[in-house]
Order: C-alpha cells, then sequence, then structure tokens
C-alpha cells in the first residue's frame, strides 16, 4: 500500500465495497443452506465468476445477469416454500447491487466518501424493508399462491421501496452525488 491509500491500484475503500459486492452475492446464494437448500455447483461457479467480474465492472451487464441467476434459482428451486433464508438471500442481493451502484460511481483510484456509502446504506436498508414486508404476506398467505409470484412482487416492492427511499433520503451537502 502507497500513501495514498491504494492497494493495486485501487482505493482501499474500493476493494471493500467490492468485498461487499462478492460477499453479498455468495451470502445471497447461500442462505438456504442451514434450512437444507444446497445450490448446484455448477451455479456456485456462475455466481462466483459472475460476482467476480461484476466487483471490477459493475456497470457491466454481468452483474445484473448474476443476480437475476440467484433470484430465479430462489423463485423456482424451492416450491411452495417461503424460508427464513429468504431475508437473508434479499438482504445479500440488495447489498450486491447498492455496491454495484457505489462502485459505478468512479475510477477505481477515487474513493469511495463516507457520506456517499452511508446515504446507499440507509436507502439499501429501507429497500430491504420492502422484502421483509413481501416475506411476510407471503408467509400469511402460504398455500394461496406460488414463490415464483411473491419474488415478483417483491421484486416490485423493492422497485416502489427504491424509489420511495430516494425522496426519503435525499441527497445532502455538495459534492455528494448519489
Amino acid at each position: 500500500m502507497n500513501d495514498s491509500g491504494r492497494v493495486r491500484g485501487a482505493h482501499r475503500t474500493v476493494w471493500a465495497v467490492r468485498a461487499v459486492l462478492v460477499a453479498g452475492i455468495v451470502v445471497a446464494l447461500f442462505a438456504g443452506v442451514p434450512e437444507g437448500y444446497h445450490p448446484p455447483v455448477a451455479l456456485v461457479v456462475v455466481v462466483v465468476a459472475g460476482a467476480a467480474v461484476s466487483a471490477f465492472r459493475p456497470e457491466h451487464l454481468s452483474l445484473a445477469i448474476t443476480m437475476g441467476v440467484v433470484v430465479i434459482w430462489w423463485a423456482f428451486a424451492h416450491g411452495n416454500e417461503m424460508p427464513v433464508a429468504v431475508l437473508v438471500a434479499a438482504g445479500g442481493l440488495v447489498a450486491t447491487h447498492v455496491a454495484g451502484i457505489v462502485l459505478a460511481y468512479g475510477p477505481p483510484a477515487l474513493p469511495v466518501a463516507p457520506e456517499v456509502a452511508l446515504l446507499w446504506t440507509g436507502r439499501a436498508v429501507l429497500v430491504w424493508v420492502a422484502a421483509l414486508v413481501v416475506w411476510g404476506v407471503a408467509r400469511s398467505y402460504t398455500g394461496h399462491g406460488t414463490p415464483a409470484v411473491f419474488w415478483l412482487t417483491g421484486l416490485a416492492a423493492a422497485l416502489a421501496g427504491a424509489v420511495v427511499a430516494g425522496l426519503a433520503i435525499p441527497i445532502r451537502g455538495q459534492g455528494v452525488r448519489g
């Protein structure tokens, strides 16, 4: 590491956000393991490779595809169940998405401003609350719909939550872009 806070060409805060991106998608994929949901090895390889590419190219389509693969696996691989692990998976997916947004803000040599990290962390928490609401509704209507319907409802709720979060936590201060 040199005096400017860079490690191998990227600022150390960028490396931290890259780690959040990769960890978030891996947590989302493996969230169901304690409840008996084991992803196939081929799926793990695809997701980890996609996460690695996305950590260095967050603006690339690989991030959306990798997240989509995890969502599809959760939506269709679990029958009519809505386990608690879905909340952990949703948190991992939100963390991955937000990390990708923050990484896409600037070049790797540019440190991530604490204000930007806090702004997007607050927004992520508000979006995750939408997943909590959808999960609660899904659990109360067990047997009345399919998990795929609830995942699609959850994606719509997350979109609505993102809009509300963007309005509820406006950009404050000069020089901070969110």
